[in-house]
């Protein structure tokens, strides 16, 4: 057998062996090389020239037990998505200008952070977190810089006043403390990295005059941090008895602060003597007319007032120096999360999706009197301008006039608001659930996303807009594709939960078909090389062949039944005709030769790929293929089996010609046109880049969760990856 072990530095198939091989994925960082592919890791390639026998065996499924974390009555309280992902410690990425790909752009916004967009209008810029990424995003020319370093979900983001420091909490891959990382705006460069808090990181904040930083711990962990901005060492800390779900500075006075939350308002009076510093904390419990709630949210009000909200609705203002509550009126019928203050303007925003902005120069005349003057009896608040946006209401940011902002929201969205004319424009789109499935148009310039909430979304690949949403209501939608350029590369078929194929036309905007060739939920969709047919695929193995004219079904192929198809791949055939493949869970690829305009569908080959019995871990592998496109007589395939591998099989010799070793098993895989690049993700978090001839791979790890699905643009030039609701986009280059 022809066998290239695995090392680092730039190897080739050949019949040499480096002396002091390295186990695949476990490289080291490269020491200094002359060769700027030192990045660039090799894996086991084996070329087989003996037949291998391919026998099915089943394997056992394992079901999942989650078990939900506890957490305070209130959605204002950030809780980090559940996840049963690791990311492996030992992988080496590779650094500039090494790399065979570069993050090019992030599609969406966290919507499950907290606090996790900030703004600078001086600077015309915003920044806002996806997943373990942080997006600094310039409003003028709409172009990203991404800040890198996090390897878990980053929870919230705070920005100095000055506009030239941004902060940053995501919990530790590790299971230590949160990591705090400070970052300097305008170069991008991590200045430092802290640690205090032993769960996630709740909020973050500057002080008015950006001298002080304050981190505060979530419910796990429920305690103050206050750190000099300056060199960003602890002078102080504080345990609370209860969670605290947001805190804040006072706009005037320096010494003063305040946070809120399950135990009524805290006011925090920062005292200096010498080089030590205390917080003296004064305690106040919600006033007894709003009832048993949790404070949710605060802001300061000029000099003498303060803000808190509750997760019922209420908004209570204090006066700070007696400590007493002036005034609560009902803002809202549902939890506000969000809270901000300039000058006599309140903005609120709540779990009913509404942000609203109020006139409070009425409070000014208010003094406290041993009772609360309620609103029914005393001042009432007015609402000015009131909008109702796609989520709840998760952070906010607005200019000094109150004029103009950027707010977040559970659906994945940043939204622009002008109250000048009570506009709003989305600046960022995401889904708020499970991305299954993302693909390029031929030509490449729009590209598809569909999602676990049944939406369907087509973007420009230019400027990562929005361009339509097609929203179906109660169905997921697992699967999309768009029709060949030969036909018409505005139209794109989807497959739902419920069994329907619904074909979309792009330029009407308008559901154009809708199809029901399956019973069970659609789990992988392809219109032939021709377009004349939609090829859909079920969870209970069963694929259906439709006329794309008139979406009648012609063919149904049982092959499959009783496993969920994973994908099907459509392929021109030399001489007309095509050639098409369907992997099923039970590690069994179809190959099939078919000329639709001739009613001709035969089966070319029968592949079952052998596993043991039993497997140790949460859930077994998916089953992958696909043609290899430098070579479309040979099925790329990857699944659970006795190794970690992909396997090669040529449809002529009738055997696995070549395996490359891999060190994880592989969640998802794409094969490029170009550069006979391949790419597959993992468990493991790592998307891993691999040169199919030589094995020589580079590993990227920017997703914070377990890679679910990869796609190549027709060109090879660029990459999907996405993680649950993180979808990156890359610039590939080569290895």
């Amino acid at each position: 057998d022809h066998v290239v072990q695995s090392g680092l530095g730039c190897l080739s198939v050949s019949e040499d062996v480096p002396t002091n091989p390295t186990i695949p994925g476990h490289g080291s960082s490269p020491g200094p090389a002359a060769d700027p592919r030192s990045n660039v890791s090799v894996l086991k390639v084996t070329v087989l020239e003996n037949p291998s026998s391919l026998n099915p065996k089943h394997a056992e499924s394992i079901e999942l037990n989650e078990n939900s974390p506890e957490r305070p009555d209130c959605y204002k309280h950030f809780i980090p998505r559940f996840k049963t992902s690791s990311i492996d410690q030992s992988i080496a990425t590779p650094q500039p200008p090494a790399e065979g790909m570069k993050l090019k752009a992030v599609i969406g916004y966290n919507g499950n952070g907290r606090g996790n967009m900030v703004w600078s209008p001086d600077q015309g810029l915003f920044a806002y977190s996806c997943g373990c990424v942080v997006v600094v995003e310039y409003l003028q020319t709409g172009s990203q810089r991404h800040l890198q370093g996090h390897s878990e979900e980053i929870s919230c983001l705070a920005l100095t006043n000055d506009g030239q420091t941004m902060t940053s909490a995501a919990s530790s891959s590790s299971g230590g403390r949160s990591l705090i990382y400070i970052w300097d705006v305008q170069s991008g460069a991590r200045r430092s990295v802290i640690s205090y808090h032993k769960g996630a990181v709740q909020s973050l904040a500057f002080s008015r005059d950006d001298l002080l930083f304050l981190s505060v711990g979530n419910f796990t962990d429920p305690g103050l941090a206050l750190w000099s901005s300056k060199d960003f060492q602890l002078v102080c800390s504080v345990s609370m008895s209860g969670p605290i779900h947001d805190a804040a500075f006072s706009p005037s006075a320096a010494s003063h602060m305040a946070c809120v939350g399950s135990q009524g308002v805290h006011f925090c009076l920062i005292q200096s003597q010498g080089h030590n510093v205390d917080l003296n904390v004064k305690s106040v419990t919600a006033p007894a007319e709003v009832g048993d709630v949790e404070l949710t949210a605060l802001c300061y009000h000029m000099d003498s007032f303060l803000f808190t909200s509750t997760n019922k609705g209420h908004v209570c203002a204090w006066d700070i120096t007696t400590l007493s509550c002036l005034m609560v009126w009902e803002a809202d019928d549902g939890e506000i999360g969000v809270l901000l203050c300039r000058g006599n303007r309140l903005l609120t925003g709540s779990k009913a999706h509404r942000l609203r902005l109020w006139d409070v120069e009425a409070l000014q005349g208010s003094e406290a009197k041993g009772n609360i003057r309620s609103v029914d009896r005393g001042t009432k608040m007015v609402v000015e301008q009131e909008l109702t946006l796609d989520g709840m209401l998760v952070s906010a940011a607005f200019d000094i006039s109150m004029e103009m902002g950027i707010v977040g929201t559970t659906a994945g969205t940043l939204w622009y608001i002008n109250w000048s004319d009570n506009s709003n424009i989305r600046l960022v789109s995401g889904h708020q659930n499970k991305v299954n499935d993302v693909v390029f148009s031929f030509d490449e310039n729009h590209f598809a996303t569909c999602s676990e909430d049944g939406s369907v979304r087509v973007w420009l690949t230019s400027s990562y807009e929005l361009v339509v949403q097609f929203q179906v209501l109660n169905q997921a939608c697992g699967c999309v594709c768009w029709s060949p350029s030969s036909k018409n590369s505005s139209c794109l078929a989807a497959g739902y939960s419920d069994g329907t194929v619904r074909i979309f036309h792009l330029a009407s905007t308008e559901m154009e078909r809708k199809l029901h060739p399956l019973h069970v939920a659609v789990t992988a969709i392809q219109y032939s090389a021709s377009g004349d047919v939609v090829i859909s695929a079920g969870e209970n193995g069963l694929v259906a062949v439709s006329s794309s004219l008139d979406g009648a079904t012609v063919h149904v192929i049982r092959d499959h039944k009783g496993s969920i198809v994973s994908s099907i791949q459509c392929v021109n055939k030399q001489g007309g005709g095509e050639t098409w493949l369907a992997v099923s869970a039970d590690r069994r690829v179809s190959v099939w030769a078919s000329d639709w305009s001739k009613e001709k569908c035969e089966l070319l080959d029968w592949l079952s790929f052998p596993a043991p019995a039993n497997f140790k871990g949460d859930s077994l592998p998916p089953s992958l293929a696909a043609f290899y496109p430098a070579d479309p007589s040979v099925v790329v395939y990857t699944g659970y089996g006795a190794e970690k591998e992909l396997s090669f099989y040529s449809l002529t010799k009738k055997q696995i010609v070549k395996k490359i070793t891999l060190p994880h098993w592989a969640t998802c895989m794409s094969l490029s046109s170009k550069n006979q690049l391949l790419a597959v993700g993992s468990k493991e978090r790592v998307l891993k880049l691999i040169r199919t001839d030589s094995g020589r791979f580079q590993d990227f790890s920017l997703h914070s969760d377990s890679l679910q699905t990869c796609h190549f643009s027709p060109s090879g030039t660029l990459l999907f990856s996405v993680a649950f609701d993180e979808v990156l986009l890359w610039e590939v280059h080569s290895l």
